[in-house]
């Protein structure tokens, strides 16, 4: 069989400790599997295997300052990383949920979606069904969205978006214990035309907002100024990027995409199916891959001190942030008093 027809063959490790996720991982699994895939075939052993890809397995930001020090040994075959965490080092070649842009190589990154599907409720919704220009539903307890708590509470006051702030709810997502919650968001994302998506408490991703909205046929509107999203795709005929410095115009900006919001909403269901959807995920995963392959075997002890001086440099912003909202908890807790 010639190189151009031979498919790589992965071993999709999920052998990982995590619980709330071991059903949704075995679902992404089954569908890979019966996937028609043109570039790449799941295989039942590492031994069978050209790459390993793993869930999770990147060192948190969280954790201790020594990972800036390791310089692990490539391993055969190349083992590469699904990774989920909110506040990953990027100290490991594979995909990334939510890794900053700053921290951000292409030469070994790769920003995908979730392994997984949070809410089963979503799926296209029709155009006619949005009444709203925009909505928003979720937590206002980071910086970002607290900052923009007040321009919600004024939005949903004047009927012009759709707005539903409430407790987290991300222990909800995987057992039967949030149905409603999961059915008040799909309400919402079927009711906006746009989805604001901005950043949580992590450093640059939007985690699962930004793929859900874009497999209901609506349109994101992404907030997060260190955000990495996937390459290969127009973003800009999808969704909508806007600045976090300008989260106070963003009811003018959103209007002034009004005309343009339905051709934007197919191309974004468009976007879902080609590249997110479990069917087209074991392609899409092949592609990205083959393009990571060659820096895994090829990099130099040069490029290793680079990216754990890169890591410190991301350990070192994280901990100024961890202060910053620290100090203005603790200011504010004062003025209260």
């Amino acid at each position: 069989m010639s190189n151009q027809l031979k498919k790589l063959r992965i071993f999709f490790d999920t052998n990982v400790d995590d619980y709330w996720h071991e059903r949704q991982f075995a679902d992404i699994k089954e569908a890979m599997y019966r996937s028609k895939s043109s570039k790449a075939v799941l295989v039942d052993s590492r031994e069978m295997a050209d790459v390993v890809l793993r869930i999770g397995g990147c060192t948190s930001l969280q954790d201790k300052v020594s990972i800036c020090f390791e310089l692990p040994k490539a391993k055969c075959p190349p083992e590469f990383v699904w990774e989920m965490g909110d506040l990953p080092t990027g100290s490991k070649f594979g995909l990334y949920v939510s890794l900053p842009s700053y921290m951000y190589d292409s030469r070994r990154h790769r920003a995908f979606c979730l392994p997984y599907i949070c809410n089963e409720m979503i799926h296209p919704f029709d155009l006619d069904e949005a009444e709203y220009l925009y909505g928003y539903c979720g937590s206002t307890f980071s910086g970002l969205r607290a900052r923009m708590n007040p321009l919600l509470i004024k939005a949903h006051n004047k009927g012009e978006a759709l707005i539903d702030i409430r407790e987290p709810i991300w222990h909800k997502m995987f057992d039967r214990s949030g149905i409603e919650e999961k059915a008040i968001y799909a309400r919402m994302l079927r009711l906006s035309r746009f989805n604001l998506c901005p950043r949580g408490a992590v450093l640059g991703g939007v985690g699962s907002r930004l793929y859900e909205t874009i497999q209901a046929s609506r349109v994101p509107v992404i907030i997060s100024d260190n955000v990495t999203l996937p390459e290969g795709i127009d973003w800009d005929n999808c969704s909508v990027r806007i600045s976090e410095r300008d989260i106070a115009r963003i009811p003018q900006i959103l209007a002034s995409y009004s005309n343009r919001w339905p051709q934007m909403a197919v191309n974004a269901r468009r976007i879902y199916e080609e590249h997110f959807s479990p069917e087209s995920l074991l392609d899409e995963i092949a592609t990205h891959l083959q393009a990571l392959l060659p820096s895994y075997t090829e990099e130099t002890f040069t490029t290793k001190l680079r990216i754990r001086l890169k890591i410190a440099i991301g350990l070192l912003y994280f901990n100024l942030l961890q202060s910053r909202v620290r100090i203005v908890k603790a200011l504010s807790s004062y003025k209260i008093a």
